[in-house]
C-alpha cells in the first residue's frame, strides 16, 4: 500500500462520516470535508474518492508530503488536514530548525532530511509533541481535546512504523 494511501485511510478513520455540529466552524462536513472550505461540493454525497482526490490535491500535494520521509509525511499530512497546510508546515519546520514561514520548500526539505537521518523517530516525537502542545493551547480543547490528542497519538504510531520508508 502506498503511503499515501496508507495516511488517507487513517485520516478518513480520524474525520468520520457525515456531521453537522453546530459547534464546529465548518459546519456540514463529512470525512472531514467542510461546506465552509468547499462551497460548491455536495458535501452529503461526497465519496470517499473525492475527498481522496481533495485530499491529495489540496493537503498532500501542497505539504510536498511526496518529498518526506513516510513518518514525516504521514503526520504533516494528517496535521495540514487538521490544523491548517502551513499551521503543519510551521510545525515541522520548528522542529528541524528552519524558517517558520509555512511554506515547505527546499530549504526545509534539507533541513527535515538532515534532521531524519540522525534520527526518524526523535523527529517524529517532536512532530507529535508540537501538535499536542497547540491542541492544548485551543479555547475548544475542552469540547474537543480528548479526540484530537487521540488522533494525535493514533497518527504517531502510524508515523514510526512507516520512519525508516
Amino acid at each position: 500500500m502506498k503511503v499515501f494511501d496508507e495516511a488517507l485511510e487513517m485520516v478518513l478513520i480520524h474525520e468520520g462520516g457525515y456531521v453537522d455540529d453546530p459547534h464546529d466552524k465548518g459546519g456540514e462536513t463529512k470525512y472531514g470535508i467542510s461546506k465552509r472550505a468547499y462551497p460548491n461540493v455536495d458535501i452529503k454525497n461526497l465519496t470517499t474518492r473525492q475527498a481522496g482526490d481533495i485530499y491529495r490535491a489540496d493537503y498532500w500535494d501542497k505539504s510536498h508530503c511526496s518529498s518526506l520521509p513516510s513518518g514525516v509525511a504521514i503526520q504533516v499530512f494528517d496535521t495540514a488536514i487538521n490544523c491548517g497546510v502551513s499551521r503543519a508546515a510551521k510545525f515541522l519546520q520548528e522542529c528541524v530548525g528552519a524558517t517558520a514561514d509555512g511554506v515547505i520548500g527546499k530549504k526545509t526539505l534539507a533541513a527535515v532530511s538532515e534532521s531524519h537521518k540522525d534520527s526518524g523517530s526523535d523527529l517524529i516525537q517532536k512532530y507529535t509533541d508540537r501538535r499536542e502542545q497547540y491542541y492544548r493551547s485551543l479555547k475548544q480543547y475542552d469540547r474537543y481535546g480528548r479526540g484530537w490528542s487521540r488522533r494525535n497519538k493514533e497518527t504517531h504510531e502510524k508515523a514510526m512504523k512507516w520512519k525508516d520508508q
